[in-house]
């Protein structure tokens, strides 16, 4: 059912009857949306109908050709067998071409030939028949009652000639059989003329070569003969199956057919009773036909041979009671047990027939069926004669007529007529790419162009459609996002969606998909809306409060035009830093201002590279000043994201663009050039050089030194480097740039100040000089970009404990990390001004015999090393550090090897090992247990990861060197580590939490917690052994203070402070670290601590500044600007030095002290100096000074003495359910938070 099923589903005219049904479905359905698609579909359906007429006259002269072809085939092997003969068989070759051509004439003016003509012999099922010459084969088909086209029974079977020469014909009005004896096999010459014979049928019926194969085996042989015999013969029968296979490229139906079935003991007395309609019937057993699949073949015989069996069973049965009181046959009873006892043999050799072989296609068995044409011979007894021998019974002799005679056919016809011949489709070529290829070209070809275009244009519309859908949805989520918001971050988030989106809506273009032709790509609409928009909000956002900052820039300019003055080289590489502010009285700052608003202007003049660089310049106070509670990475990463797509944009002409005032260009054009008139030439020069080089490389940012896909996100920066300032840049062009201006006269144009100038460098010196002078300006401003870089990179925070897993895995791969990529990158880019670092790694890349025979021998240096010749010596010698090469000193340290390795490898092998725990603490399942010991082993420094790493660090990679380079290689170092602890303290927290659950609040609650005194309401009193359980110094409390927090806390006395690490470690909620010393010691306010008062602070967003610092009595709380949570803090602190200090950092690296007041009375003087806003249970405290301006919100949880009067100190007294992590906010907290 499912084969007919999937047939009918696959064939070429369903599928086109289903084609113009959905075509004709699509036209009346959407007639009105798809009036345009319904024109063009009712052409194609009239072109799909030609063309599917034009198949189908081509496929009926194709079957009339191959119909003729076959036709001539048999007449042309009659021929030449004829034209080959020896002269003596000449005569007997020729009659038989006569009988071949007479037999095949008789079937074309048989029935079928009437209806089918001359394509008689092509219609006409094909089948192979193939055994052991004495397995009567001939027989069985002369004998099946099938209708012959010659009268007499012994003219019909027809010999072979040609390449059929050793093979029968039996030429039926239902089919013709082929019975291969063979022969052919024996010799190489009649097997090369089957062989060919076979390619010539298969020539000629393509898709059916011949319907199925006919097994014929005899039961006398495979049961009177040793299971070898049945082994051999089913291995010589598969070889010829699988010739046949492999030479017709067809899975034909394979039909086991046991002759001689007369020869069981017992069947014609069985058997004589049958009429001759149930002599005609099929007994065996036909199987599902699944090429595919294949099946149990031998599953499939034991099961439908064991119903066989019982049938013959129930036979017996039936006659023997239909014979009651007469003498009943032997044979009724002998039959059923003679045809179990053949079995094996009939197994054996079917196991072997269908076994699974790899170098062999495996037959599809259709079915087994038993047969018997004629009745004579000697019929077996191997049931009854092991009967016989087991039971030591004496055989009497067999009755006369025992053995079976007779001409009558037993299960013969309709095994040939509704079996065999019935199977006519199911022969199936199997799907080796090439035939698939042919066999389906014509069905492609006819239905090809109305599915393929229909579908198509069905899924170009769906997708316009879809993608029209979700840029509107895009549209009205950038307006939700705003909506009713004022603020920064609800802005920047609906550019980024828009701007996602026409990232999308680009790549669509730039792929050349489907979707964006056949006439309804809706993309450009869409990206012109969505630019409309994007750039509306990119006006207001980013290019207005720009503008306008570089306008009163330009203004402040104009005013001190006076004081315009390029600093000197000294001076400006002492005072840059990242986020330095443009200067008006900086000539450099000020052209480049001015650069940039011409930019603005005119994006015909726009230089990508200088433009971000200087928008992110004049941009950045303004997002710092109005981002609120966004993180300052967060900000920079989106502001990063939307001004470089910004930028990209240059060259569309919606592009925004700022109305450039023009007295106020004229203005500063007049002051600059009043200011650089008196510039020295070679300054011009360099300016030129720098120009020209940034417009030649590209800009050098954290993913292209990494790659993207290397990187994801792992690595931030917030600083682009001009693509003037690479080693590419040096040895490409600046190098040569220099040495060309050194020893020529230019002429500089410049479009920004609109003036033309001849410079001639040599009134200043030699070349050499000259080159030189220029050189070191390049390198120390090289050196300047790239410290800049280095400062504005940092490690992605890691935020969960999987999260951190993940980024591990990555940065802390010794091959594969991006940081190790970053770093090699930067030593890459640097360590060309090192000479000696760079001779140390290219002899550490180079090596063998070559390399040692030139340094020794020939005393030869590497090429691109530079050295000079020592005067003294005579002797090559390398060339002193440049000005990069000082810089970046700890970066060629770093990579450089050392006693065959360098310390970047033991740093990322350490890295390695604490990705090995993390994965390990992982794998756990809970990562709470395994976080708090790597955290216990980290505070106590007790064989932790993070230990190893921080101590190699600081002890041995910072080592030596100068307070800027470890400045700005400590925090990238140091970032993987302290990101990593900080994702241990929730898991480490919530561990904390399940443990004082378990062991202490559970039963705390369960059972004293519901007595009297801790329940003022119960009846029944605590007893003193149940309350020493809890509390006191042997309690369950001062048990888990010692085994579950240990060294995650710091204990003075009978007061808990957690232990910091890098300034990170758990939170101890409130009601711990003031009621801890009531809860060990056993007494109203425990041992000393009345006198303490325990305080919670909660850092708010700071004005002005990107970080601020407070420490209370050595209690440090460093906050970034970050989602805030509570601290907490106890004051006095024993065992710390007393002061408090208060200092922030702006966003230009400056340190502003807002309050520094050292001794007992810090605190005091911290109060007094803010300005406070007092709540029900909090207090806002702020702290303003030289344009910033910090906050925090405090809540006490214990003051001074309370507690210490009262001796009934467990009355009421309820423990809390959790002990570490952020505490439940209030809602007065809360209004805090958001109104910050």
């Amino acid at each position: 059912m499912f084969y007919r099923l999937r047939y009918y589903l696959t064939d070429y005219r369903v599928l086109a009857v289903i084609g113009i049904a959905s075509a004709a479905a699509l036209m009346y359905f959407g007639a009105d949306g798809l009036r345009q698609i319904g024109v063009w579909a009712l052409l194609l359906l009239v072109v799909a109908l030609l063309v599917w007429a034009m198949v189908w006259g081509v496929r009926r002269v194709r079957a009339r050709r191959a119909a003729k072809g076959l036709d001539q085939m048999v007449e042309g092997e009659a021929e030449r067998a004829v034209a080959n003969a020896q002269p003596a068989t000449r005569a007997d070759t020729e009659a038989l071409r006569e009988r071949m051509l007479e037999a095949v004439k008789a079937i074309k003016s048989s029935r079928i030939g009437v209806l089918k003509g001359k394509a008689a012999l092509y219609e006409l099922p094909w089948y192979v028949i193939i055994g052991n010459p004495a397995a009567g084969k001939s027989s069985a088909i002369l004998n099946s009652g099938l209708k012959f086209p010659f009268e007499d029974n012994r003219s019909n079977v027809i010999q072979g000639i040609g390449g059929t020469r050793n093979c029968d014909w039996y030429f039926t009005t239902e089919g013709i059989v082929l019975d291969t004896a063979g022969r052919y096999s024996v010799s190489v010459e009649d097997r090369l003329e089957w062989l060919t014979f076979l390619d010539l049928l298969k020539k000629h019926r393509p898709r059916a070569p011949i319907n199925g194969i006919i097994i014929a085996a005899s039961i006398a042989e495979l049961s009177g003969s040793k299971p070898e015999f049945a082994i051999e013969l089913a291995k010589n029968l598969r070889q010829r199956v699988q010739e046949i296979t492999e030479r017709l490229e067809v899975f034909a139906p394979v039909y086991v057919v046991f002759t001689k079935a007369d020869l069981i003991a017992g069947f014609t007395e069985f058997f004589r009773g049958l009429d001759p309609s149930e002599r005609e019937n099929v007994w065996g057993a036909t199987l599902p036909f699944d090429p595919q699949a294949g099946g149990d073949a031998l599953a499939s015989f034991d099961r439908h041979f064991d119903e066989l069996a019982d049938g013959l069973k129930e036979m017996s049965l039936a006659q023997m009671a239909m014979q009651r009181g007469r003498e009943v046959s032997p044979g009724l009873l002998a039959l059923p047990l003679e045809f179990v006892g053949i079995k094996p043999a009939l197994r054996t050799f079917v196991a072997t027939l269908f076994e699974d072989n790899p170098y062999q296609f495996k037959p599809v068995f259709r079915g087994f069926y038993f047969t018997s044409a004629l009745q004579e011979g000697n019929s077996v007894h191997y049931a009854s004669e092991r009967i016989g021998r087991e039971f030591s019974l004496q055989g009497g002799a067999r009755a006369a007529g025992s053995e079976p005679s007779g001409q009558t056919a037993h299960f013969l016809k309709d095994l040939f007529r509704k079996v065999v011949f019935a199977d006519r489709q199911l022969v199936q070529q199997y799907s080796s790419p090439h035939q698939t290829r042919l066999r389906y070209a014509v069905f492609l070809g006819a239905v090809a162009a109305l599915a393929l275009v229909l579908g198509l244009w069905t899924w170009s519309y769906t997708t316009n459609r879809q993608l029209v859908a979700n840029a509107t949805k895009d549209l009205e989520q950038a307006v939700r996002v705003q909506n009713e918001r004022v603020d920064l971050k609800s802005r920047i988030d609906a550019l980024l969606l828009l701007q996602d989106r026409l990232e999308q809506v680009s790549r669509y273009r730039e792929q050349r998909s489907v979707a964006t032709r056949l006439g309804l790509y809706q993309g450009d609409r869409i990206e012109a809306k969505l630019l409309q928009e994007y750039f509306d909000g990119m006006r207001q956002v980013m290019l207005a409060p720009t503008g306008a900052r570089i306008e009163a820039f330009l203004g402040e300019v104009v005013a001190q035009g006076d004081a315009l003055a390029e600093p000197t080289r000294g001076e400006q590489a002492k005072e840059e830093s990242l986020y330095q502010e443009a200067s008006p009285t900086d000539t450099n700052d000020a052209y480049n201002a001015l650069k940039t608003y011409l930019m603005l202007g005119n994006p015909e003049r726009v230089e990508r590279a200088h433009l971000g660089h200087q928008l992110t310049r004049f941009w950045r106070g303004w997002l710092d000043a109005n981002r609120g509670q966004m993180s300052r990475e967060d900000m920079a990463r989106a502001a990063e994201k939307l001004m470089s797509f910004y930028v990209a944009r240059a060259d569309h002409p919606a592009w925004p663009r700022v109305d450039t005032r023009v007295s106020l260009i004229s203005d500063a054009r007049a002051a600059l050039t009043q200011a650089t008139r008196g510039e020295p030439a070679i300054n011009r020069v360099f300016a030129q050089v720098k120009a020209r080089a940034a417009t030649r490389f590209p800009t050098i940012t954290v993913n292209s030194l990494i790659g993207d896909e290397r990187n994801k996100d792992a690595i931030a920066g917030s600083y682009a480097i001009s693509g003037a300032f690479s080693r590419k840049a040096w040895e490409d062009y600046v190098k040569g740039a220099i040495d060309e201006a050194a020893n020529t006269e230019l002429s500089t144009t410049d479009w920004v100040l609109d003036t033309t100038e001849q410079s001639d460098l040599s009134l200043a010196g030699s070349p050499e000089h000259i080159s030189r002078e220029l050189a070191t300006m390049y390198k120390q401003e090289y050196a300047q970009e790239w410290q800049k870089f280095l400062q504005g990179v940092s490690v992605a925070p890691f935020g969960s404990f999987d999260a951190a897993v993940t980024r591990m895995n990555s940065i802390g791969d010794p091959q594969n990390s991006p940081l190790r990529a970053l770093l090699e990158a930067v030593n890459e880019q640097t360590v060309w001004d090192n000479p000696a670092a760079a001779a140390g790694g290219m002899d550490a890349a180079k090596g063998g015999f070559v390399a040692w025979f030139q340094r020794v021998i020939l005393r030869r240096t590497p090429s691109s090393v530079s050295s000079q010749v020592d005067p003294e010596t005579g002797r090559p010698a390398t060339a002193p550090m440049g000005p990069i090469g000082k810089a970046f000193e700890g970066f060629a340290r770093l990579v450089s090897k050392r006693d065959g390795a360098a310390l970047i490898d033991s740093y990322f092998q350490t890295l390695g090992k604490l990705r090995s725990r993390l994965n390990a603490i992982r794998t756990e399942g809970e990562p709470g247990p395994g976080a708090r010991r790597l955290m216990q082993d980290t505070l106590g420094n007790e064989g932790s990861e993070l230990n190893a790493a921080l101590a190699l660090v600081d002890e041995q990679m910072l080592t030596g060197l100068d307070e800027g380079q470890r400045d700005a290689l400590r925090p990238l170092l140091l970032r993987p580590l302290t990101e990593t602890f900080a994702a241990l303290v929730p898991p480490t927290e919530a561990e904390v939490n399940r443990v004082w659950a378990a062991q202490v609040y559970e039963p705390f609650r369960g059972r004293i917690g519901r007595q009297f005194p801790f329940d003022p309401g119960a009846d029944v009193d605590a007893a003193p052994s149940d309350v020493a359980a809890i509390f006191g110094a042997s309690g369950a409390i001062a048990a888990f203070n010692k085994e579950t927090l240990g060294t995650l806390v710091l204990q003075r006395g009978n007061l808990l402070e957690a232990r910091r690490w890098a300034g990170l470690g758990i939170t101890l909620q409130p009601a711990l670290v003031s009621g801890y010393g009531d809860w060990v010691s056993g007494q109203p306010g425990g041992a000393g601590a009345a006198d303490t008062t325990i305080f919670e602070i909660q850092p708010q967003p700071a004005i002005g500044a990107v970080e601020f610092t407070l420490e209370i009595d050595g209690q440090v709380l460093r906050y970034r600007n970050t989602p805030p949570a509570w601290q907490t803090f106890q004051w006095p602190n024993p065992g710390a030095i007393p002061g408090v200090k208060l200092s922030a950092v702006t966003s230009d690296g400056r340190t502003v002290e807002l309050v520094n007041a050292p001794g007992g009375n810090g605190l005091a003087r911290m109060m007094e100096l803010a300005s406070a806003a007092h709540r029900d249970d909090s207090s806002t405290l702020t702290w303003e000074k030289e344009g910033v301006s910090v906050s925090v919100v405090m809540r006490i949880t214990r003051r001074p003495g309370s507690g210490g009067g009262n001796s009934d100190w467990q009355r009421g007294l309820q423990l809390p359910a959790t002990v570490a992590g952020a505490t439940a906010r209030s809602a007065d907290a809360q209004d805090t938070e958001e109104g910050a």
